[in-house]
């Protein structure tokens, strides 16, 4: 029977590749198995134009529609490809989204459903990051103001994963790449607020659970926040930090990140470890649970 939906990704360069081909595409492959989607994953940029090349990968996400083999499926699944999935209690992504919406999950700083939890990483970032604090915004309208768009949309969705129709979003995603430019600076969020904005606008937008796109950064500063403080690290002497992997065969500290990693992927269906922290996801276990399933 031919598959009428797919998961896509694009992943260039080597350092990349190499992680998704070893970590990611077995992952994947079966989640794709398991509800009867095909994977693609593409290794060429779509567009090699001198534009495309000055900004980040990122934008070519909106390209995907207007490529030959998207023209086979009902939906398209696009994921960034630094996620990794719990294929233990993910459902189908693409269950009870509507063929003429777009599911994708709330940015979860400027959540709608948890506003409370939001101020509070809101309020986490600007302590341990101050040099970010003009950028972080309290609202959905100050997060689109900021970058020149209208003050009229109150939702942010994260572009990470969105479940895609070639029929009825291919034109705004196109829109959205020929249109819009890129701010420098990763704080800009790429192509994440114009397109965020234009399918907010439009009325497409079908919410899915937030657990198929869960940050890592986020979880890590409202309930890892020891992680971000190198600190931590430097504080034992080296001895010690011999001594005790003599002692117990591991790394404290390097076993201390993986049990923190494996415990907010567990609460997740995506979870979505961020392009900084690609590396981090060779410490994500499906049944992280013991010292000897943690020994990375």
């Amino acid at each position: 029977m031919t598959n009428t939906r797919a998961m896509v990704t694009l992943v260039v360069g080597e350092r990349y590749s190499a992680i998704w081909r070893q970590v990611c595409e077995p992952n994947w492959q079966r989640y794709a198995e398991k509800y009867h989607l095909d994977l693609i994953c593409l290794s060429q940029p779509l567009d090699t134009s001198k534009r495309a090349q000055e900004r980040s990968a990122a934008w070519q996400k909106c390209l995907i529609l207007s490529q030959d083999f998207a023209q086979r499926y009902e939906q398209v699944v696009w994921m960034d490809a630094d996620i990794m999935i719990n294929n233990r209690t993910a459902p189908n992504v693409v269950e009870g989204v509507p063929v003429e919406k777009v599911g994708a999950a709330q940015e979860f700083g400027l959540s709608h459903t948890e506003p409370k939890t939001a101020r509070e990483l809101l309020d986490r970032i600007r302590e341990f990051w101050p040099h970010l604090r003009p950028m972080v915004h309290d609202t959905a309208r100050e997060y689109y103001t900021a970058y020149g768009l209208p003050d009229d949309c109150d939702r942010v969705i994260n572009t990470g994963v969105l479940v895609l129709s070639t029929r009825h979003h291919r034109a705004l995603l196109e829109k959205v790449y020929y249109t819009y430019e890129e701010k420098r600076g990763r704080e800009w969020n790429m192509e994440m607020r114009p397109l965020s904005y234009e399918l907010n606008h439009a009325g497409l937008v079908h919410w899915i659970d937030s657990r198929f796109n869960l940050m890592w950064l986020p979880q890590k500063f409202l309930y890892y926040p020891f992680l971000l403080q190198p600190q931590i690290g430097s504080a034992l002497p080296s001895r010690v930090k011999r001594k005790l992997r003599k002692l117990i065969g591991l790394d404290p500290l390097r076993t201390l990140h993986t049990a923190c990693i494996n415990a907010a992927f567990q609460r997740s269906y995506f979870f979505h470890v961020g392009a900084l922290h690609i590396e981090e996801m060779s410490m994500i276990h499906q049944r992280a649970g013991s010292w000897r399933e943690l020994r990375v």
